[in-house]
């Protein structure tokens, strides 16, 4: 108790002294940097956001367009168990493929 009745004396006797409180050059440093951060973060947020609906756009484009080729508006990019693998021409080279060479049969078992 006597040390607690002791700080409020000191705390009594002592002058406002305005410079004490202010955060001074530090803490406008330290302010701006958090908002310049800020400032980045939401700039590379939406153009990360812009670059997925972008990428989101051309992925419906060309499922339209294999769709179309394929004759099977309806089911744009999937088979029949509802998947949503590459629609393949089968009449297509298969050394154009992604995979650089023939495919397995759909009913044959994976090699080991």
């Amino acid at each position: 108790m006597s040390l607690l009745t002791t700080a409020v004396r000191i705390a009594e006797e002592t002058e406002f002294d305005p410079d004490t409180v202010s955060p001074g050059v530090a803490g406008f440093i330290a302010f701006a940097a958090l908002g310049i951060g800020i400032i980045a973060l939401g700039f590379n947020m939406v153009r990360r956001l812009r670059r997925n609906s972008y990428r989101a756009e051309v992925r419906e484009q060309i499922e339209q367009e294999l769709a179309e080729q394929n004759g099977t508006v309806g089911s744009a990019g999937t088979d029949q168990q509802g998947s949503s693998r590459p629609v393949v021409d089968p009449g297509a080279d298969p050394s154009s493929e992604p995979g650089g060479g023939p495919r397995a049969e759909p009913g044959a078992e994976p090699r080991g």
